[in-house]
């Protein structure tokens, strides 16, 4: 009993501070979806499921926001998921010489302020000042309009993004390789198993509570992107990279509607919420 006391007690600062700073916000962001309330003001009535609503049957930007924030998800998650794997087979390999430094560089990116990282790469790829473009004109080519094209600068978005979290993801694989006997790989060997039948066939399978994790982290952080885009884009040209974190962003602090931000914050949990169990439930019988 005097354990449990002693456990309690120094839990209690973390679930004071997780109170205060999770859950409190958490269940008035649920309250506030049902409300007009005005930040303004300080008020709001009570208006039921209208913002939800208004969210899905009258406001024609939403729809297309949410539509653009899953396109993004879908190609940041396996184009990292892949990368990130690549890298830490690449890095753990033993014909592979500096691999501690190589692990080093690709994890730096995950390091960076997103800050930084927005204001890096808006002027590696600007179109007049740009370092990219500057190489390209050099070389008698001509330069790319990285970010006033809407297609170009989705892709730069997703490219970014994904060379932001490919070395964190990364150094989850290196852990989950190591952690694999050398038994498995020397009896795999004398079985005249090649490189690539060893690895899909032995190795990844060994890998996938790893691989689940990887997909379930990668899913969240794409589906609430927003420091790097907001610096990189600022969701530009037009609305061409804005996702739900900023459109929740701009509904709250510009415009000043907090119960219809907060309604696409509880929409935006849904999703997470639903995603990640469903990616828990289809893959939980081959873990």
């Amino acid at each position: 009993m005097r354990r449990q006391h002693y456990a309690w007690f120094f839990l209690l600062p973390n679930l004071v501070i997780f109170t205060i700073f999770v859950v409190t916000p958490a269940l008035s962001s649920f309250y506030f979806s049902f409300t007009d309330y005005d930040m303004l003001r300080f008020s709001g009535k009570f208006v039921g499921l209208s913002n939800f609503h208004y969210l899905f049957c009258t406001e024609s930007g939403f729809p297309k926001v949410l539509m653009r924030t899953f396109i993004y998800s879908a190609m940041v998650v396996p184009l990292a998921f892949f990368t990130s794997l690549f890298l830490a087979v690449i890095t753990s390999s033993d014909l592979i010489k500096g691999k501690a430094f190589l692990r080093a560089l690709f994890y730096w990116p995950w390091l960076l302020s997103p800050s930084i990282i927005g204001i890096s790469w808006k002027w590696f790829l600007d179109y007049d000042d740009g370092l990219i473009n500057i190489l390209l004109l050099k070389n008698n080519l001509s330069p790319v309009p990285w970010l006033l094209d809407r297609r170009l600068a989705f892709l730069s978005v997703v490219l970014v993004t994904v060379w932001n979290v490919a070395g964190y993801f990364m150094v989850m694989f290196n852990s989950a390789l190591t952690a694999i006997p050398t038994e498995v790989y020397e009896a795999a060997a004398l079985d005249g198993a090649g490189r690539w039948v060893r690895f899909w066939k032995i190795i990844f399978p060994l890998l996938k509570p790893t691989a689940v994790l990887v997909l379930v982290l990668s899913t969240i952080m794409s589906m609430r992107s927003f420091e790097i885009i907001y610096v990189f884009t600022a969701g530009g040209p037009g609305t061409a990279t804005t996702v739900l974190a900023q459109k929740i962003y701009y509904t709250a602090f510009l415009e000043r509607r907090l119960g219809m931000a907060s309604a696409m914050s509880v929409i935006l949990f849904a999703i997470l919420i639903t995603l990640s169990l469903l990616q828990f439930k289809i893959l939980e019988e081959e873990v």
